[in-house]
């Protein structure tokens, strides 16, 4: 692995809706897909509900998540946690996370089969902003654009 992380990259996962088994099964594929792409210390899939999922996330009541260290990303706090979790309020499946990166190649990989599986992703990076997300025709579709205004910086 490269050891010059330089480059936050924040991500933000939205599913609209799905039950459980679905989120699972969304899940497992990321994280075969993180093993795919060489990650270390790839987790088994873990389920919180109740207080456990609440302490990991505030408004989430059920979490489906794997943890990883995808090539050339890490946390500052070690292996990063990717997955999914309820929220009652929004009624909705969610997740963020933010890793520093040398290399965008894997956790784009990463975030680009989150969306073939139907996961609206969000990525900021270097001032901008990229969604990703599957059309009714099963493809892919991203969005560039600046995170700020560049008139107003």
């Amino acid at each position: 692995m490269n050891s010059k992380l330089n480059v936050a990259y924040s991500y933000s996962w939205l599913l609209p809706s799905g039950d459980t088994a679905l989120v699972r099964s969304i899940i497992e594929s990321l994280r075969q897909h993180a093993i795919e792409l060489g990650s270390e210390s790839v987790s088994d899939v873990i389920v919180l509900t109740g207080n456990e999922a609440q302490s990991a996330r505030p408004d989430a009541d059920h979490i489906v998540l794997f943890t990883a260290i995808i090539p050339n990303a890490r946390s500052d706090s070690g292996p990063q946690s990717y997955g999914l979790g309820f929220s009652p309020e929004k009624k909705s499946w969610s997740w963020s996370g933010v890793v520093r990166v040398s290399s965008f190649r894997e956790i784009s990989e990463l975030m680009h089969h989150g969306a073939s599986l139907g996961i609206f992703v969000g990525m900021t990076f270097a001032g901008m902003v990229m969604e990703y997300r599957r059309n009714a025709a099963g493809e892919i579709e991203v969005e560039q654009r600046p995170a700020f205004d560049l008139d107003a910086f």
